[in-house]
């Protein structure tokens, strides 16, 4: 008498395959949905650092549009007709641009539009360009900066000079609001993400007296 065989005929052994590539099948799905999820936060993330980064720097500027030492300037204050205009209007709105006349932080060494010579009590002098400092009076560097919108780049322009701030940016609305407040609006998107994102951030100029 023989022993009976056991083991898994072709019938059984195929559907163990078929429930198995199904199984596989369906984790595959799950897994590129997760990966999908992870990658498309991690995108939103970074365009909304970004954003950010842009728009604290473009407020920084905002606040220092139109703060020009300690003396009160007048029209005879200055080298040229063309300087006590920008000093008259440092705030200037265009469709996608904004453009501010600011003085530079203490130790900023590149280009200078103009600079401001003054002993802080009874004279002040704008010349073009950088200029030295004379005995008892401090010169103080300004410039023109243009924050621009060209294509889906926002761009900053200095003395000739173009910085890239911020990638897939499709719209820049800049707005005088009441009180002296300068709002931004940034329009984002990202199609390789299907992403879309809008940022607003209002600022108080320090000079309330600015009207662009």
């Amino acid at each position: 008498m023989s022993a009976r065989q056991r083991g898994f005929g072709l019938l059984e052994v195929l559907l163990a395959v078929a429930l198995g590539a199904i199984l596989l099948a369906g984790v595959s799905q799950v897994f590129a949905a997760v990966y999908q999820g992870w990658r498309w936060q991690g995108a939103a993330l970074q365009m909304q650092g970004d954003a950010r980064l842009a728009l604290k720097r473009m407020a920084e500027d905002i606040r220092m549009a139109g703060m020009f030492g300690c003396l009160q300037l007048d029209e005879d204050d200055f080298a040229s007709a063309s300087a006590a205009q920008a000093f008259a209007a440092p705030v200037q709105i265009a469709a996608g641009q904004l453009s501010l006349v600011v003085a530079e932080l203490p130790g900023h060494s590149g280009a200078a539009d103009w600079t401001l010579l003054t002993d802080c009590q009874s004279k002040a002098r704008v010349e073009e360009g950088r200029a030295r400092g004379e005995a008892g009076r401090m010169a103080i560097p300004i410039s023109r900066l243009v924050y621009r919108l060209s294509g889906t780049r926002l761009l900053l322009e200095r003395g000739g000079s173009r910085q890239p701030l911020l990638e897939d940016v499709q719209a820049l609305r800049v707005r005088q609001l009441e009180h002296g407040r300068i709002e931004i609006e940034l329009e984002l998107h990202q199609a390789a993400h299907a992403l879309t994102q809008h940022h607003r951030l209002s600022v108080a100029l320090r000079n309330g007296a600015l009207t662009p």
